[in-house]
């Protein structure tokens, strides 16, 4: 459910190919930048109800960091 939320986010807002969007997939192969992130970061906050702080953030690398830190706090 998560991936295929942040699939379509990384899609709609950033162009990405939603077949490249994978667990392994890291954000700088789907060139999604620093600032990119923190915006990601604040929408998934909305969606999800998850707080997400700019340590956890810097912190993430691939696209399963995202998935799991959202799906560990659901």
């Amino acid at each position: 459910m998560v991936l295929e939320k942040l699939a379509a986010l990384l899609s709609d807002q950033y162009g990405c190919d939603p077949e490249d969007v994978t667990m392994a997939a890291t954000l700088d192969e789907l060139n999604i930048t620093d600032h990119e992130r923190g915006e990601l970061a604040f929408t998934l906050e909305e969606v999800y109800g998850v707080e997400i702080p700019d340590e956890a953030l810097s912190a993430f690398v691939t696209v399963e960091d995202f998935v799991g830190y959202i799906e560990d706090r659901l």
